[in-house]
């Protein structure tokens, strides 16, 4: 694998690719939802793969998480992680207590897999407009498990030759309350590298 070493002002890219990602994030899910949102990304960083456990929460805490695949001009992974506590307070953003079912119900699960999906959206067609690669997420899937166990099962088995992992702190609020996740971004390191390299180039 290649060494990956990029620069504070290529960072500083990725991060405005991850601040125009939560515009077009919150616009779709105002879209969703009708009603205004406020979505933010007050935090963007390159963590080495092994060390994300750490960097985002207790690696032995239990999670949920949206995982997607990403297909196009370079291939990647997407990983939208909450804490239980994080993703029930999303639950009452999303949806109307009528609505709300009891638990991590399948059509609660179902809520936070479409708010992965529309982030995931969101933030590939950030990288398109910036960088002009076409990038596509596939079908999110949706599930809860330790925080470490992802990390292993998805970071480190499926992503080899991903040796960083972006991240993307994405806080969502409405009426009061907010919710704080994680976005995450991998891909082969040279993909990183091109991916900066061409919105450095637009």
């Amino acid at each position: 694998m290649s060494e990956l070493i990029l620069e504070e002002e290529e960072v500083d890219v990725l991060r405005e690719i991850a601040n125009i990602g939560s515009g077009h994030a919150a616009a779709s899910m105002e879209k969703w939802l009708e009603r205004a949102m406020l979505l933010d990304v007050p935090k963007a960083f390159l963590v080495p793969v092994e060390e994300v456990a750490e960097h985002i929460g207790d690696p032995l805490q239990t999670v949920i998480c949206v995982y997607s695949r990403v297909s196009g001009e370079i291939t990647g992974h997407l990983l939208y992680t909450l804490t239980l506590e994080d993703a029930k307070v999303l639950l009452d953003i999303l949806l109307d207590p009528e609505d709300r079912k009891w638990g991590f119900s399948p059509d609660n699960l179902s809520a936070i897999a479409e708010t992965g999906n529309i982030l995931f959206n969101a933030y590939l067609a950030a990288v398109s407009r910036t960088s002009g690669l076409e990038l596509y997420p596939g079908t999110p899937a949706c599930a809860a498990d330790m925080l470490e166990a992802v990390v292993n099962t998805v970071l480190l088995e499926i992503c080899e030759g991903s040796e960083h992992t972006l991240v993307l702190e994405t806080q969502f609020c409405g009426e009061g309350i907010s919710s704080v996740g994680y976005v995450l971004f991998l891909a082969e390191n040279e993909a990183l590298k091109r991916m900066v390299k061409k919105a450095e180039e637009q």
